[in-house]
């Protein structure tokens, strides 16, 4: 077996996890309302000013209590950080003016009565004796009174109310081992509990955490990537549900899908999917014709999300002017599909239906909130979604086997997809469109074929068995099993391929390309495979290939910006500049080679930073020729290396030397005070 296929043993694509959202249904989903000792009704709602922050009131189970202290902690951290991104970034449109207090609810069937304008529901004979969201039972101190009617006649408010909660939004925490964590990747669950009445607002949710997918991973969950799938269950909570979608509001408050006049509720109720059916103006079925799979052009039916600003985001994203909306997954068990982003148009989106690298809070999650009716944004917040960016119509609207297809006819690279050797091969990392990380091809061979739909390959190298050809494509089924660059982490660590995270950096017998992790640093493509000389350079052998590497980096406006490698720095001027890496370390001379990016994306977010102008390549490239001659530069590199090495040892050697003679002085005085 070789060193190479042994390093790879080491590496495995980035384990995903994943959530799963589940709506109440119809007989669960409640109203809470306001009753007042006035004559009529008063209105709940306060205009807010922008300066107002989102006051989210967080209800920790009894459950967490059975956790480890540091784990309750890890939670409680995670769900602090969670809450105060989202506090500060969107807004309700409207303010509460009066504590919160859940509706009880019902054993089995409600009925709506009519009172002062209001549609308000009450139960027939009795409350339940427990009101439940989500996965947790609510404290008695945040629920209304019970509504009920008996022998259909009578109907009252019975028992006594709690005091509620002065916030405008609850939300329940737990971590709970319930049968929706039974899916081995699934870390967290979440559902919303119920609305305020008068437009529709989700107020109360529960996210519960998994206990044995926090345990399960032998070197812990990372901070950062369980702070990412807390903000997105909460987003669960509050607007991204199927459940949620026949609630939306218009810029004028009015609802897009069409009401019962009778209870206030939307109209129509899919049985087969438990949620009330969302008007076309909300969520749309399209047809795609001519869509390419490996057996021939089938028609694909999408749902998309057509609000006006998620049009207008998903369109200038992709800039295609045709572009009806946003894809929803369409993969994935009740609790995936229709409630996440299609994971193969908008990868590494927060609101996809897997984790698969680290996420971002773009423009189109945030276009989704204000499009609902109920809430203000504030976009800076958001970060930029790279995926897809710029790709035209060709690519929002085809399948992946088109894309892919199309591309190498052209002898081009079908970006953001990929096609790597179909056995494992180190060499093919590279760095990802945003720098910051390690990616390698997720394109696997599966155990049976894949669903028809979904095959991709008409040929690979070396493979000509069609039932072979069947069985290859990306590691995410959400995706499509389209390939493409993923996140790596390694087996027996707790490493993952993220340059900036100093936790990543490799012990120095595993450092083959000297990377330095940090959160100074960025990823590098290599231009050749590196070579390590040995021996006081006498002896020459390849280092295992990894094609890049996590390197430190400074900016230098007008100039470009250096890179650290060993004990050297070397300036990048302009993109694709080709740089020759010499430099000793580990008593090794280390020569090789680095791909300059655009400084824009490495340097370009650090405020009044200029990247340098239109620079004189001819000369720059003049300047490495002088370097031609690696093996001239190399002996000099090593000569110099080795003569320091030399004068450092003779250096030691004289300290050691008048060491032993202070010794063995003070053994003779000591010798000759014993004689006398």
């Amino acid at each position: 077996m070789s060193c190479r296929f042994l390093f790879f043993l080491f590496i495995i694509i980035q384990n995903s996890f994943s959530s799963i959202h589940i709506s109440p249904n119809r007989n669960q989903l409640q109203y809470s309302f306001i009753r007042t000792n006035s004559d009529r009704i008063i209105e709940r709602f306060k205009r807010r000013t922008t300066s107002d922050i989102f006051q989210i009131h967080i209800h920790y189970d009894t459950s967490i209590k059975k956790l480890l202290k540091d784990e309750q902690k890890l939670i409680k951290e995670a769900v602090q950080a969670a809450t105060n991104y989202w506090s500060k970034t969107i807004r309700p449109k409207y303010k509460l003016n009066n504590p919160i207090r859940l509706t009880r609810q019902c054993p089995s069937r409600k009925m709506f009565i009519v009172e002062r304008n209001y549609s308000i529901h009450y139960c027939s004979e009795k409350c339940l004796d427990e009101t439940h969201c989500g996965d947790i039972i609510v404290p008695e101190e945040h629920l209304q009174q019970c509504y009920i009617c008996k022998n259909h006649q009578k109907c009252d408010p019975i028992g006594t109310q709690g005091p509620g909660v002065n916030t405008e939004f609850i939300l329940y925490v737990s971590v709970l081992q319930t049968n929706r964590c039974e899916p081995i990747d699934t870390l967290a669950t979440a559902s919303f509990c119920q609305l305020e009445r008068q437009q529709d607002r989700p107020i109360a949710g529960n996210i519960n955490v998994c206990p044995k997918r926090l345990r399960g991973d032998r070197n812990g969950i990372d901070f950062d990537r369980l702070v990412s799938t807390i903000k997105h269950e909460i987003l669960h909570t509050w607007v991204f549900s199927s459940g949620l979608f026949a609630f939306f509001r218009d810029s004028n408050g009015k609802p897009f899908t069409e009401r019962d006049p009778a209870t206030g509720w939307p109209k129509i109720y899919d049985e087969k999917l438990q949620i009330y059916t969302p008007s076309e103006n909300v969520l749309k079925q399209i047809v795609r014709k001519n869509w390419k799979t490996r057996g021939g052009l089938v028609d694909k039916i999408i749902l998309m999300l057509v609000t006006p600003r998620v049009q207008a985001v998903v369109r200038e994203h992709f800039r295609c002017s045709t572009l009806e909306g946003a894809e929803l997954e369409n993969q994935g068990n009740v609790g995936t599909a229709l409630t996440h982003w299609e994971k193969r148009l908008f990868e590494h989106e927060i609101m996809t239906g897997t984790y698969t690298q680290e996420s971002v809070i773009s423009n189109l999650t945030l276009a989704l909130l204000e499009d609902s009716g109920w809430y203000d944004v504030s976009y800076e917040y958001g970060k930029p979604l790279l995926w897809g960016r710029n790709l035209g119509c060709d690519f929002v609207k085809t399948s992946c086997k088109q894309w892919i297809d199309s591309k190498l006819e052209k002898k081009k690279n079908p970006y953001p997809f990929c096609i790597s050797p179909p056995k494992p091969n180190p060499s093919k990392r590279i760095c990802d469109y945003t720098y910051d990380k390690i990616v390698m091809c997720n394109l696997v061979e599966y155990s049976t074929a894949l669903p028809f739909e979904y095959q991709i390959f008409d040929s690979l190298p070396n493979i000509t068995d069609e039932n072979e050809l069947a069985r290859f494509g990306g590691h995410v089924m959400l995706a499509d099993y389209c390939p493409y660059n993923q996140e790596l982490s390694y087996k027996n660590s707790n490493r993952d391929s993220r340059c900036y995270r100093s936790e990543n950096q490799p012990p120095n017998n595993e450092n083959y390309a000297l990377e330095k992790y940090s959160s100074q640093s960025k990823c590098f493509d290599h231009g050749s495979i590196w070579e390590q000389y040995i021996d006081q350079c006498h002896r020459k052998r390849r280092v295992i290939p990894q094609a890049a590497g996590c390197y430190e980096f400074e900016c230098i406006s007008y100039k470009g910006f250096y890179v650290y490698i060993g004990k050297e720095k070397y300036l990048c001027e302009y993109q694709g500049q080709n740089l020759t890496i010499i430099t000793a370390e580990y008593d090794s001379v280390y020569v090789g080679t680095i791909i300059c990016p655009d400084c824009q994306i490495i340097c370009g977010s650090l405020n009044n930073f200029q990247c340098p102008s239109e620079i004189n390549k001819n000369h720059v490239q003049r300047q490495q020729q002088q370097q031609s001659d690696i093996r001239l530069s190399v002996q000099n590199f090593c000569t110099r290396s080795y003569e320091y090495n030399q004068s450092s040892m003779s250096d030691k050697t004289n300290q050691l030397h008048i060491i032993l003679q202070t010794i063995f002085l003070f053994s003779i005085c000591l010798y000759i005070r014993k004689g006398f």
